[in-house]
Formats: structure tokens, sequence, C-alpha cells
């Protein structure tokens, strides 16, 4: 499965338009956390970063390829 980890802040979100394959959820929220640690090592600006994740809904035989924009996925 395709995961996609957002990081949010109070200026806003930034959005992951490539994604990561990995097994299942929990691979996933694992990945999310390493995210979050590394975030919080990089300073005082980060500290305050939240990691989303989503995943995708498509079927994998429907992507064009890792050029796609984040519109063309769905998310739940």
């Amino acid at each position: 499965m395709r995961f996609f980890f957002h990081i949010t802040d109070r200026y806003g979100v930034s959005p992951d338009t490539i994604g990561c394959d990995l097994s299942e959820q929990d691979a996933a929220v694992l990945h999310a956390r390493r995210l979050a640690a590394e975030l919080a090592k990089s300073g005082e600006f980060f500290r305050g970063s939240v990691v989303l994740v989503a995943r995708d809904t498509l079927p994998t035989s429907w992507h064009k390829g890792e050029d796609d924009t984040a519109a063309s996925r769905a998310y739940i």
C-alpha cells in the first residue's frame, strides 16, 4: 500500500505528493513517528509540527507515475 506523510505546522500543510510503499498501516505509523522524531531534532521551528498519514485508496494500476499530484488521489 502507498502512504503519504503530510507535515503540518502553524503555517499550514506541506503535502507529500510522492508517498512511500509500505506493507501495512502499522509500518506507516512507525515511519511517521520516525519522521516526527527527526523533525523534532531539527530545531525549535519544527517542534510544533505534526505528521499526518494518509493511505492511497486508488488501485496501483490507476497511477500514472510518481509525478501525479495529490489532487488525483483519494485519501481516507
